[in-house]
């Protein structure tokens, strides 16, 4: 027993042995494998990319590689062999290591060895085989994997252009699609860095620019007048963002040659009072080589004003002067007077705000005017004329809305029925003038039923075209004739009718009713009778709407209302040539010529000129447009529209003084009988201030000194009679301070002498205004036959009258003269000496003497009868105080008695107890006021 115990236990020790033995000793049983996505024929392979300054080759995909041992050292992946290629013998030595990563997972990188480095030029790509190796004992390896690494080149080199500059010429007004090309190129190997992928100009705001291939053109045409010459930068971008040193473009702009005018200046100044000023002087139309040879030259020159005033500048005074100053029918009735003297025009808005020329506003919705009975009887019949100025634009409606009706006068039925007996209106494009028979005007009963003009229909382009125009209507009604008698004129010219503007609707007379009683006459709207209300409202602007009854405004007139004081001038028509023709139209704002050569038209051109007859216009641009063809052999040529302005400059403002004798001293029953409280005023206007001497050259020199000089020499005043006549006055205010007491006193216009100058007035308790364009002359009598009256002169201490004159529309306003009226309340001496009749007269003339010569103006005609009775009795007292002072002398042969005389209107002599009173005139100075 024992003998096979000990046989099981050394079994058992030998087995214990041999496993100790066996796991001392590693078993490598598998090879590493390496696995790769990408198979080259039939092996793992990898890709790499390297760029020539990096170190470490970006593969894909990651290299890696695994061992199927599971214990010991085997399982792991110490190491990467590279392996001979016998393929690229030109790749050893190779520059590359493998370094493992994870011995785990074998992952690894493939570096650049130190000291080693990388050349595309050298080699651009390798291609080598790899195994890996495990960690077990004896180690394996894997089979081969191949490796293709690619070269990266690195952009070492910035693109250069060729050339250090460029330059090219540019033709003004051309596009181009290539004015020159610029190349840069690159000493980069690689195909990527030494292409130029673009090219990019530096400068800003130039009308250039570049394409990616370096072609420089224009995005717009050049001007040579502007730019004459462009210095642009460029730079190239190579394929690796690289860019090169900036490069510089000289690009010379080169004139063309462009048929067209040169020397025109762009704004013309012109000179209030200079006359002619010629508008192209150096002026020359220039044609090209290229263009047609001319067979006729067309030049049209037109002056356009419609922007100033009411068309142009003629804007001088208000309607009613224009009206007077033209000769215009003092029969005609003003249809929209200044609401300032009528309180029924008060309702309509004016856009000025001017008492003199009023412009009024109709809104066409609510506002029109009524005229009174008493102001214009309502029938017209069938002679007359209708005239005003109108401003009307277009009137929106729809396609299928017809364009309402807008009346600017209609007389309709006040009540019971809808009938419109006149009218004129606007419908749409048309002007419309209705005008229906009256029944009272019927002869017959024939007549009644039988048709008539009544309508008529003009189709103008000016009622929509939102300017002003003057319209006049003249009726001398002849249903014989083919327009029957009605005339419509338009800015002062006759229209020309045809059928295609002008038509006739007839109707039957309007008949007797017992329903209608009154009629309405309205300005801006018509009234409906049967409904109690106004319809077809005006929307626009309109001034100076006159009505004259029985007769017609005469041509004339009707042109000189129209009449520009501006215009174009042309003085040299005995100068053409043979073959050359010049035209004006009505206005003289359009001037054409036409010949055959350029040279004439240059010549001619030069003669025209720009003239505004106003001695004072309206400051501002005008515009001045050229346009110009050229007719050749089959075509004609339209050169480019020449715009240039005209300026005319603003006139120095006139001198406007009104001078006299400012305190007027009476006893009080004279202002019972009526003072001419204006009796020597003088009203002076000069264009230019007067000459000053060397001691009174200060420009700041006050309105009162030059009055005084205006006053003291009566030579100048002779001079400048002629400034006188052509300036004139258009209204004049009397202010009373305080207001009048029109119970007790008033003012007493020379109304027979105003209505023969064609004037109007309007007076009220502070004072007077009269009105109306007239001279200087004319104005100073008138406001010299002025008087003051007062009916209980002993309530009155002193007045004070205020007087001052306005021109062209109260643009230039005179300097103010004050009257100051002091009444003296003191009885007349009942005592005369005898032998004071004698010297009256001497006394008389010696007065009139020292009028002439100290105020320059003849003696009031027919001095009133209380003046001489003063002056006699104090010529009379004035001796027998000599006489009585003599004798005294005689008796006492101490005393003296002196007479005191104070600078002031009275004297006294207290010793005698009498007072004496010295007639004011005898004073030689005079006191002007500023």
């Amino acid at each position: 027993m024992s003998g096979l115990k000990m046989a099981r236990l050394a079994c058992i020790f030998l087995t214990v042995c041999v496993h100790q033995i066996l796991g001392l000793t590693e078993v490598n049983r598998y090879r590493p494998v390496i696995w790769s996505k990408l198979i080259d024929h039939d092996k793992p392979a990898f890709h790499g990319e390297i760029k020539e300054n990096d170190k470490v080759v970006q593969l894909k995909p990651e290299l890696s590689a695994s061992d199927a041992d599971e214990t010991g050292g085997a399982m792991f992946i110490c190491n990467y062999i590279i392996t001979d290629n016998k393929r690229h013998p030109r790749t050893k030595p190779l520059p590359f290591e493998i370094i493992v990563k994870n011995k785990l997972t074998g992952a690894a990188e493939i570096r650049v060895r130190e000291g080693e480095k990388i050349d595309f030029e050298e080699h651009p790509y390798y291609k080598f085989g790899i195994v890996a190796e495990d960690c077990g004992s004896p180690p394996k390896q894997s089979s081969k994997a191949h490796v293709m690494i690619k070269v990266m080149k690195v952009d070492q080199f910035a693109p250069k252009f060729d050339n250090e500059s460029y330059f090219a010429y540019v033709e003004e007004g051309k596009m181009y699609d290539s004015i020159v090309k610029i190349h840069a190129s690159d000493d980069d190997k690689s195909d990527t860095f030494k292409s130029i992928c673009g090219y990019e100009l530096l400068t800003p705001g130039v009308p250039f620019e570049i394409s990616s291939t370096g072609v420089v053109r224009n995005k717009e045409p050049l001007d040579y007048s502007v730019h004459r010459n462009f210095i642009l930068e460029a730079v190239a971008t190579d394929c690796g963002n690289r860019r090169s040193e900036p490069v510089f473009i000289n690009l010379a702009v080169t004139e063309k040659c462009l048929s067209g005018w040169s020397g025109l200046q762009d704004i013309i100044k012109y000179r209030a009072g200079s006359g002619q000023h010629r508008l192209a002087e150096g002026a020359s139309l220039r044609l090209c080589e290229g263009d047609c040879k001319p067979i006729q030259v067309n030049v049209k020159i037109t002056l356009s004003t419609h922007h100033i005033g009411k068309g142009c500048d003629r804007d001088t005074y208000s309607v009613n002067s224009q009206r007077k100053l033209c000769g215009a029918s003092g029969d005609s009735v003003d249809l929209l007077p200044s609401p300032d003297g009528a309180d029924w025009s008060h309702n309509i808005p004016t856009d000025d705000g001017h008492e003199m020329d009023q412009v009024f506003s109709f809104d066409g919705q609510n506002n029109a005017l009524e005229v009174p009975e008493s102001i214009f009887n309502h029938l017209l019949h069938d002679h007359f004329t209708i005239s005003a100025w109108l401003r009307h634009g277009h009137v929106q409606t729809s396609n299928k809305t017809r364009p309402p009706k807008e009346h600017i006068l209609c007389m309709s039925d006040g009540e019971g029925m809808q009938r419109h007996h006149y009218g004129l209106y606007i419908h749409g494009e048309k002007l419309v003038l209705l005008l229906r028979k009256e029944a009272e005007d019927v002869k017959s009963p024939e007549e009644m039923e039988a048709f008539r003009p009544a309508e008529f229909r003009w189709k103008i382009p000016h009622i929509t075209d939102d300017r002003w125009h003057h319209y006049t209507v003249n009726v001398d009604f002849q249903e014989e004739k083919v327009d029957a008698g009605v005339h419509l004129y338009i800015d002062g010219k006759i229209l020309e009718t045809d059928e295609d503007n002008f038509e006739i609707i007839d109707d039957w007379p309007l008949h007797k009713t017992m329903k209608v009683h009154t009629t309405k006459l309205t300005v801006g709207a018509c009234w409906q009778g049967a409904d109690n209300t106004f319809n077809h409202y005006y929307k626009g602007y309109m001034a100076g709407l006159f009505v004259l009854r029985g007769k017609t405004e005469s041509e004339r007139v009707i042109k000189c209302l129209n009449n520009c004081k501006e215009n174009l001038d042309f003085h040299a028509v005995s100068d053409m040539s043979s073959g050359t023709s010049v035209s004006f139209n009505n206005e003289m704002t359009e001037f054409t010529i036409s010949s055959h050569g350029v040279d004439e038209v240059n010549r001619l051109m030069a003669q025209v000129a720009y003239i505004n007859a106003r001695t004072y216009p309206t400051p501002g641009y005008r515009t001045l447009t050229i346009e110009t063809s050229i007719i050749c052999e089959g075509q004609t040529v339209i050169l480019p529209l020449l715009e240039k302005r005209i300026l005319v400059e603003e006139q120095q403002e006139p001198v406007f003084v009104i001078t006299g004798y400012s305190n007027l001293t009476r006893m009080v029953y004279e202002f019972e009988r009526g003072l001419r409280v204006f009796h020597d005023i003088h009203i002076f206007a000069r264009s230019q201030p007067f000459e000053e001497t060397a001691e009174d050259d200060d420009a700041d020199e006050s309105t009162g000194k030059l009055a005084e000089k205006l006053a003291k020499s009566k030579t100048q005043q002779t001079t400048d009679s002629k400034d006188d006549d052509d300036f004139m006055i258009d209204e004049c205010h009397v202010n009373a301070d305080p207001p009048l007491n029109l119970f007790i006193e008033h003012l007493s216009l020379p109304t027979h002498l105003m209505e023969i100058h064609g004037l109007e007035w309007t007076e009220t308790n502070d004072g007077v205004v009269i009105r109306n364009a007239d001279t200087i002359p004319n104005y100073e009598n008138i406001i010299r036959n002025i008087h003051y009256y007062h009916n209980k002169p002993e309530d009155l201490a002193n007045r004070t009258l205020t007087l001052y004159c306005s021109s062209q529309n109260r643009r230039f306003i005179s300097t103010k003269f004050i009257e100051r009226l002091v009444a003296v309340h003191q009885s007349v001496p009942a005592p005369r000496p005898a032998n004071a009749q004698s010297n009256v007269q001497n006394v008389h003339q010696s007065l009139k003497t020292v009028n002439t010569d100290s105020l320059h103006v003849a003696a009031p005609a027919g001095s009133n009868l209380g003046m001489v009775a003063i002056i006699v009795v104090c010529v009379g007292f004035l001796l027998f105080m000599i006489v009585l002072g003599v004798i005294r002398i005689r008796a006492s042969h101490k005393q003296t008695q002196v007479v005191q005389v104070d600078e002031k209107q009275e004297m006294e002599w207290d010793n005698s107890a009498l007072n004496i009173t010295i007639n004011p005139m005898e004073q030689e100075m005079f006191e002007y006021e500023d």
